[in-house]
């Protein structure tokens, strides 16, 4: 309607127009005239354009009645300027879900938030930042609107994420400049923090010391640009029991198999006697035992269930009887296969060695599946073929590959292998005589192409040695963790004749497994794609070392098995706010993908083209439990990811007043309370908006017959 108010312009254009209708012809007989008008001239003058005026200021006020215009005390409040932007910064990390006698600290820290918004006067505006990782800025041009930002405040969700500070700070540094730029005249800004003031949140950690300068630089300017109001949610003496860890004890599970778990529980601040832990499988009470839970010292306790049929096991640790429900279970997901079939690619030519072992991987198969073993349920099944059937195999159909001094590989055969590493399949890379290095170091190493690199080093010349001992760096490494405390083994002591120096590529996720103790790495590994590959220097076979005749090979070759088989993609467990995916053959073409969270609605994912895959991703992980993805035709399947809680959110110990600004120190001025004190009580019931229009019809009553009156008048003077 108020598109309207350029009919305003009516009289004048008329006017103007009229005017254009005569034309100015001199006669001497009304000089005269001429000359008395002269002196009435500014009178009348004025007389028609306060007329033109009326009558434009009748058009502007119907426009504007028939627009229905009402006043509101935000309005007013508005037009005189008097607002104050208040930025609310709600801790939503997994601790502020504590019980309190009536509520949570978070359901706390909202009823706070509300009652700030409802106390505020009218024309003051908000905003509304998580402090949570990743803190998330949820309004952020401020709203004047107290019933939109309610229903904003109403919606959110605690996450089960710890509280980075820093990056909250960034946050806050964002809005303040949007608020600059979109709303003027702001005569002062605060910033209130609701928050239980827990130390692993409030203590930031920082990798380099420029960091922790830039964070207080960034705080400090923080506290000169708005008054800062802390509201101190926490207890000092909170008690937790939580379940801060679950490991599956077994690399891979076959069915007929026992999947044994691990669980670390603790008891933060007091002793728990007698504290239930239970085991869920499906949905299901598979276990339950009591455990004794001395006070701030980790204990495991180990748990088992039987994997009789193949499928995908949702294992779920679950204790009880503390405050904070959000760190009492665990999750993790098992996939149990009938056997566990592993390629063998064998790259000596048949008669090339005397004897029974005479290819490069026979050795290899033998430590897969020992001889002694051969009637046992095995759940490896290891298959040997030569190198030139490498393309007629199916490469989906294995867990693990392992190829045995292949002298080179076409490029067609990378693509395979780079295919296979997409999907989230076990590469393993055994060197020797026939292997080409400039071959692998083109097509492999990345040299030519390294956007589809798959090996984690290049290769440079062969080494000749006499036998020396090997450095298994500590054992930090998990292929060799079942080699702790075993010096009888002899890992240390494998004789090794020749081999390839490895070197490592840079800026790459490599990591060194096993050096000899020259310091020249033997096993490198790296997570490539969903999948993982392992790179040894040497050879399977005796023809460069002594391995396959020590008392080492065979659990070195299991525990190689089956890193590489529990790749990164199939990992027990994952952190809140870490993205899920998965990447799957472009010839296997999806619609979307439908993945259920373990709250709230099932979401959509389209998956996208990337190097001839389409792979999809999720980031919004901020609550732990089963997230389930299916795929539809034609893969008919579903993948299900495990998210944990943060473990540190656990452990409640909280900061007191005193430590805040002895930490911050005086260049971070702030107030501190422990509830809602920086305001008054609410204002008085704002009156509700009132409309305008019958104003407006009466101002336009009025200039009608100020019209009139101001036209009859003009007319009878000229008369």
């Amino acid at each position: 309607m108020l598109g309207w108010l350029i009919s305003a312009a009516a009289p004048w254009l008329i006017h103007l127009w009229t005017r254009r209708r005569y034309r100015r012809t001199p006669w001497a007989a009304m000089d005269y005239l001429l000359a008395a008008l002269r002196e009435t001239q500014p009178r009348l003058r004025l007389e028609e354009w306060t007329l033109l005026a009326i009558r434009s200021a009748l058009i502007v006020v119907v426009v504007l009645a028939l627009a229905e215009p009402f006043q509101t005390p935000q309005l007013l409040a508005q037009l005189t300027g008097q607002r104050v932007h208040r930025i609310l910064v709600l801790d939503a990390s997994l601790s502020m879900g504590y019980q309190l006698p009536q509520q949570s600290r978070w359901a706390l820290a909202k009823q706070l938030a509300a009652q700030l918004i409802r106390r505020s006067a009218a024309g003051d505006s908000f905003s509304l930042i998580l402090m949570a990782d990743p803190p998330q800025v949820m309004v952020g041009t401020p709203v004047f609107d107290q019933t939109e930002m309610l229903r904003e405040l109403e919606e959110l969700r605690l996450r089960h994420t710890s509280a980075d500070l820093p990056a909250t700070v960034e946050c806050l540094e964002r809005v303040l400049e949007a608020a600059s730029h979109h709303v003027a005249q702001l005569e002062r800004t605060e910033v209130y923090f609701f928050t239980d003031l827990g130390r692993v949140g409030w203590v930031p950690q920082f990798p380099q010391p420029e960091d922790q300068q830039r964070f207080q630089q960034r705080f400090s300017r923080l506290a000169h640009q708005a008054r800062l109001i802390l509201i101190d949610l926490g207890q000092p003496a909170a008690s937790n029991v939580a379940v801060t860890q679950l490991r599956l004890l077994e690399p891979y599970s076959a069915a007929g198999q026992t999947i044994h778990i691990e669980a670390i529980l603790q008891s933060f601040g007091q002793e728990q006697p007698a504290q239930p832990v239970e085991l869920w499988v499906n949905g299901q009470l598979a276990k339950k035992t009591i455990v004794h839970l001395p006070p701030d010292k980790p204990v495991p306790v180990v748990l088992e269930c039987l994997a009789d049929l193949p499928g995908q096991y949702l294992l779920e640790i679950r204790t009880s009887g503390d405050l904070l429900p959000q760190d009492n279970r665990r999750f993790a997901v098992r996939n149990v296969k009938p056997v566990f079939r592993i390629l063998c690619v064998d790259g000596t030519p048949s008669g090339a060695w005397s004897g029974r072992l005479e290819g490069a991987a026979d050795f290899l198969a033998l430590a897969l599946q020992p001889a002694q073993q051969a009637t046992a349920a095995l759940p490896l099944q290891p298959e040997i073929v030569p190198e030139n059937a490498l393309p007629e195999r199916t490469l989906a159909d294995y867990d693990c590959i392992f190829l045995c001094n292949v002298g080179q590989l076409t490029r067609s055969e990378v693509r395979l292998l780079d295919n296979y590493l997409q999907r989230g399949g076990g590469l393993v890379f055994f060197l020797g005589d026939r292997v080409q290095p400039e071959a692998y170091n083109r097509l492999l190493a990345g040299t030519e192409t390294p956007e589809h690199r798959i090996l984690p080093a290049r290769l440079g010349q062969i080494v000749s040695q006499s036998p020396a001992g090997l450095d298994p760096l500590e054992y930090r490494h998990p292929i060799l963790w079942a080699f702790r405390g075993e010096q009888r083994a002899g890992l240390l002591t494998s004789p090794i004749f020749q081999y390839f120096q490895l070197q490592p590529i840079a800026h790459s996720k490599a990591q060194v497994v096993l050096t000899l103790s020259n310091g020249d790495p033997l096993i490198i590994e790296e997570p490539i794609g969903q999948g993982r590959v392992i790179l040894v220097a040497t050879s399977a076979d005796t023809r460069w070392n002594a391995m396959p005749v020590w008392p080492s090979y065979v659990p070195l070759i299991q525990e190689i098995t089956a890193y590489a088989i529990s790749g990164p993609r199939r990992q027990a467990e994952l952190r809140v706010g870490q993205s899920i995916g998965a990447t799957v053959p472009a010839t296997e073409a999806v619609g979307a993908v439908r993945l259920t969270p373990p709250e709230g609605q099932p979401v959509e994912l389209r998956p996208r083209l990337e190097a001839g895959s389409l792979s999809w991703n999720y980031t919004e992980t901020f609550w732990s439990g089963f997230y389930v993805a299916e795929y539809p035709s034609p893969l008919n399947r579903q993948d299900v990811f495990a998210v944990n809680p943060d473990p540190t959110e656990s452990d409640l110990t909280k900061l007191s007043e005193a430590q805040l600004r002895q930490l911050w120190g005086p260049e971070v001025p702030f107030e501190y309370q422990t509830e809602l004190e920086s305001l008054g009580p609410p204002p008085p019931t704002a009156l509700p908006p009132q409309r305008l229009t019958q104003f407006f019809l009466h101002v336009a009553l009025g200039l009608v017959v100020l019209e009139s009156i101001f036209a009859w008048r003009m007319g009878k003077t000229r008369d």
